[in-house]
Parts: structure tokens; C-alpha cells; sequence
């Protein structure tokens, strides 16, 4: 899936990006919600239906991912920041029901502001040292959490791009 010199390189990527100031990490993460929000605001809802292929998501299914994803980090931002690491393994993101594109949108950006929120109420120093481990990154905390929701994010939109340009928008 990933290899060990992709996961490297984005690893270290997230910890640079996650020893900068909250107001740049604010900055990285709202940018890429944007990048997102910008591909696939205003997909109608028989493109937004499509997949590309058997097998394969469609926006609706890549908003939902996204969307639960999103959530599942806001918390951990939260939690880890607060130095409370979640009991057991990484609690899973939200369920989120299927539903048309364009509340899938609206509750994207529901989504994108309750993690803005998340890591905008982190205490002046927040704890480091609590972590969760990811599946593909390993451990970790609040900041590194933050950013990598902004590598997943623009991940995503091009994942999303790459679903248009096969089904149309």
C-alpha cells in the first residue's frame, strides 16, 4: 500500500509540520479542508453517485471516509492534547449514514470546524507525550494528529479529482 520510504518521508513531514505554531498548523489544516471542499462542493448527486469503477469509492463514499475520519481526529486532538490517550486501540471515526452529496458537503464542513475548534482550544502547551498510534504513521500526538489530517485531506483531493475526471462533473 504505502512503502517504508513514502511512510518515512510523510512521517517526517507530519513532526516538522507539527513543531510549528498552532496558528500554522490552523493555516495547513484549513487550507487543505478548503482544497477539498473546493473539488467536490457542487458535485451533483448523480456524479457524486458514480464510482469510477467496480470496487471503487465515489465522492459520496470518499465524503463519507472523509468526514468520519475527520471526526475520529478532532477527538484525539482533544483527548491527546488534554493528555488522555484513547483506552485500547484508536477509537474509529464516526458512523456516518449515507446521505445526498450536498448534505455530505454541508456536514464536511461541519467536520472541517469542529476540528479548526479542536485544535484551536488546545491548552498553550499541550501534552506531546500521549499518543495514538495510527495504522500506516505509528504514534502520534495532538500536533502530529492535526497535521496529518492535513495530509489525508489533500490525499483526498486528489483522490477526488481523479474520481471526476473518470465519471464527469
Amino acid at each position: 500500500m504505502v512503502t517504508d520510504d513514502v511512510r518515512e518521508r510523510v512521517l517526517g513531514y507530519i513532526r516538522h509540520q507539527a513543531g510549528k505554531s498552532r496558528e500554522a498548523i490552523l493555516a495547513l489544516v484549513s487550507g487543505s479542508q478548503a482544497q477539498l471542499l473546493d473539488v467536490v462542493a457542487g458535485v451533483d448527486e448523480a456524479t457524486a453517485s458514480r464510482a469510477p469503477a467496480e470496487g471503487e469509492w465515489s465522492i459520496r463514499e470518499l465524503l463519507r471516509h472523509v468526514i468520519s475520519a475527520e471526526d475520529g481526529v478532532s477527538r484525539l486532538v482533544s483527548g491527546l492534547a488534554a493528555g488522555q490517550p484513547p483506552a485500547g486501540e484508536r477509537a474509529a471515526g464516526s458512523q456516518v449514514e449515507d446521505d445526498t452529496a450536498a448534505a455530505l458537503v454541508e456536514r464536511l464542513r461541519g467536520s472541517n470546524q469542529r476540528l479548526l475548534d479542536a485544535i484551536a482550544a488546545m491548552p498553550s502547551a499541550p501534552d506531546t507525550v500521549a499518543v495514538s498510534k495510527h495504522p500506516f504513521f505509528g504514534d502520534l500526538n495532538c500536533l502530529e494528529w492535526a497535521v496529518f489530517q492535513r495530509v489525508h485531506d489533500a490525499d483526498h483531493a486528489q483522490h477526488a479529482q481523479k474520481i471526476l475526471a473518470v465519471v464527469g462533473s
